[in-house]
């Protein structure tokens, strides 16, 4: 199992997702290696000596991002995985197969661009399993197989795809990866307590990769999996990558409460939304190890986050922002500047309320990287932003047309420069990869913009 992506800024993020391939492959009778290539200087070398040393009768190979989601620095992944997977045919005949979060938003066009016969979309537990018997006993009856794109004749074909409901329930062996490297270089762990996301935001791409309906982990089985990676990896801090932690609270409410009961003693983040976030759940989420929290907040407009589609308003925002300072939790806001419904109006809006934050960090991005199957794809191609022919491959932004892009860099890079809560990845404002190496070397554990 190969690991491609080499992303290390902000921080590297551990390819949980091919672990939990290799523990269904490992209870299926197969013998797992993985090479992750997230600290590799070297891929060529590194590829030939892991493939030298197992001459492996198959290889998977995770496709985490396309591209950095960042305008104007926008930097597409794929010719460089294009040679990764190039090396690997290189040494070895075996059959490639591709998956991963990518890969799933562009299954057809990925497999033709990276020249490979077959892949998987989204979970890949049960499918990479039935994929790797059939080509065992040599047959070509792929159409059985869920999940499963394959190329035939020049023809490309999917089957359909189905969402998993047991892999969650065991904790997950991370023995494959260097937990060391994750600890010095990304500071933490990471950590999934379920998959699917039930809101309908218009950019996300999560319905396409975990399904709308979720599929919760036994709260004990998260304790469990946060105790092993203090004890046998000594990590300082977990974040938890769900999409959005806090929602169901319930499950968040029972996890906390299974830390507490387990006496993990384990400091973790995550992601979450402002919607229904209350000053019990916070308090709860603090005594069991909470720290930090990264809200997917997205505007600070309310004109814009009703044409984003999310389920609150500005004043849940600040609401959320006052409740986790009163609990003593940090948290930032992804926002972005540029959406569909900014104007004039709404971007002086939302520049001045980021002062209402108080302090808080905020993580501006200027636009909207346009995926497939989304509202954000079809609004697009209304007004005239792309076609509907257009390949999305390669990024594409949406920006609204009701502000020019010079003049929405240039409030945003303005305002940003003078205002040290303000993080902007695509302008390079308090990021960078000097910077994140400088703090990542004082600072040990946990996300890095709570040392800005």
């Amino acid at each position: 199992m190969v690991s491609a992506n080499q992303e290390e800024a902000p921080y590297p993020v551990a390819p949980i997702g091919l672990l939990y391939i290799a523990q269904a492959l490992r209870k299926a009778g197969f013998g797992v290696s993985m090479l992750d290539l997230c600290f590799s200087r070297n891929s060529r070398d590194d590829i030939k000596k892991a493939i030298g040393r197992r001459m492996p009768d198959f290889i998977g190979v995770s496709l985490r991002n396309v591209d950095n989601l960042t305008f104007p620095a926008s930097i597409s992944y794929l010719p460089r995985i294009k040679g990764i997977i190039k090396t690997v045919k290189h040494y070895t005949a075996a059959p490639v197969v591709l998956g991963g979060s990518a890969f799933s938003l562009f299954p057809k066009e990925i497999l033709k661009f990276m020249n490979c016969e077959w892949g998987i979309v989204g979970e890949g537990e049960d499918a990479l399993v039935g994929l790797f018997d059939v080509l065992n006993r040599g047959s070509k009856n792929y159409k059985t197989i869920d999940n499963l794109v394959w190329k035939k004749d020049g023809e490309i074909y999917s089957n359909r795809v189905r969402r998993l409901d047991s892999s969650f329930c065991s904790v997950l062996d991370y023995g494959l990866i260097d937990n060391r490297l994750y600890a010095r270089f990304a500071g933490m762990a990471n950590v999934q307590t379920k998959r699917g996301c039930g809101f309908k935001c218009a950019y996300c791409t999560y319905p396409s990769i975990e399904g709308r309906n979720y599929r919760l982990r036994p709260q004990q089985v998260v304790a469990e999996e946060m105790r092993m990676l203090k004890k046998k990896y000594a990590m300082p801090h977990v974040f938890f990558v769900d999409d959005i932690f806090t929602h169901p609270a319930g499950h968040a409410s029972s996890v906390c409460e299974a830390l507490l009961k387990s006496s993990v003693k384990i400091k973790w983040s995550c992601f979450a939304s402002p919607l229904g976030v209350s000053k019990k759940l916070l308090t709860l989420m603090r005594k069991a190890g909470c720290t930090h929290i990264e809200f997917g907040s997205d505007a600070l407009s309310d004109r814009v986050l009703t044409r984003l589609k999310k389920p609150f308003l500005c004043d849940d925002i600040f609401r959320a922002s006052r409740l986790c300072r009163e609990a003593g939790i940090k948290c930032a806001h992804y926002v972005m500047f540029g959406a569909p419904g900014e104007n004039h109006s709404s971007l002086k809006e939302g520049l001045a309320a980021i002062g209402k934050l108080r302090g808080d960090v905020i993580i501006a991005m200027v636009g909207i990287r346009i995926y497939p199957k989304t509202e954000l794809e079809k609004m697009s191609i209304r007004e005239g932003v792309i076609k509907s022919d257009t390949n999305l491959l390669f990024p594409r932004f949406y920006l609204s047309s009701e502000v020019p892009v010079d003049e929405l860099l240039a409030n945003v890079k303005d305002f940003s420069r003078n205002n040290p809560q303000c993080v902007v990845p695509g302008l390079g404002i308090r990021s960078s990869e000097d910077m994140y190496a400088l703090l990542r070397k004082h600072y040990r554990e946990g996300p890095l913009w709570g040392y800005l």
